[in-house]
């Protein structure tokens, strides 16, 4: 007759045996001991088959011809001068105007290139008259003159010298651009042209 188990050990092995018990139903044991001793393996997951993606076939392209191929654009040449600008005709005779403020007197005169014309007290050296080109927008007559102050001389007495009046160019389409300024007197450029041609004498019979 064996010897009575202690309670102690009951206890234990029951505890034991409840916790293999436990484990086992939640899945956590994994082998257990096999017929042999030992420990049984569990059934490897089962694998998705691989999936097989067919390789697509290559794009044939076909080859691009000469002709198809666009030549470049030549590049754009720069603008070449047509020709020399026109230049300015220039005449040898100016016609002036001048008014005298205090009486009102208006006289229109000529004054030659180079050669000083008297108005009064003023004296007009015209220095180059010119006419607008065809290619300018506006139809003008330009006269570059110099206009001197010098009353004429007393008998008997030393002239004065010449004050400067006015010295650059006036343009005839527009006198109060470049205005004479003078107390008295006020003087503007009316147009330029050609001397007139000498007359030939008639031929003595």
């Amino acid at each position: 007759m064996s010897p009575p188990v202690p309670l102690k050990s009951r206890f234990q092995q029951a505890l034991w045996l409840a916790a293999i018990a436990i484990l086992a139903t939640t899945g956590m044991v994994r082998a257990q001991p096999g017929p042999t001793g030992e420990p049984a393996t569990a059934p490897p997951a089962e694998e998705a088959p691989p999936v097989s993606v067919p390789t697509p076939a290559p794009i044939a392209v076909p080859a691009i011809s000469e002709k198809e191929v666009a030549a470049a654009p030549p590049a754009p040449a720069a603008d070449k001068p047509t020709g020399l600008p026109v230049r300015r005709a220039r005449y040898d005779v100016a016609v002036l105007q001048a008014l005298d403020k205090v009486t009102a007197e208006s006289v229109r005169f000529e004054a030659a290139v180079g050669r000083p014309v008297r108005f009064r007290s003023l004296v007009f050296t015209v220095k180059a008259c010119e006419r607008a080109a065809p290619d300018e927008a506006i139809d003008d007559s330009i006269a570059y003159l110099t206009v001197d102050s010098q009353p004429r001389p007393q008998p008997g007495k030393p002239a004065l010298a010449p004050r400067q009046a006015f010295k650059g160019w006036m343009f005839a389409s527009s006198p109060g651009l470049h205005p004479l300024e003078h107390p008295v007197y006020d003087a503007w450029l009316i147009t330029c042209r050609a001397a007139a041609p000498p007359i030939a004498a008639a031929p003595a019979r």
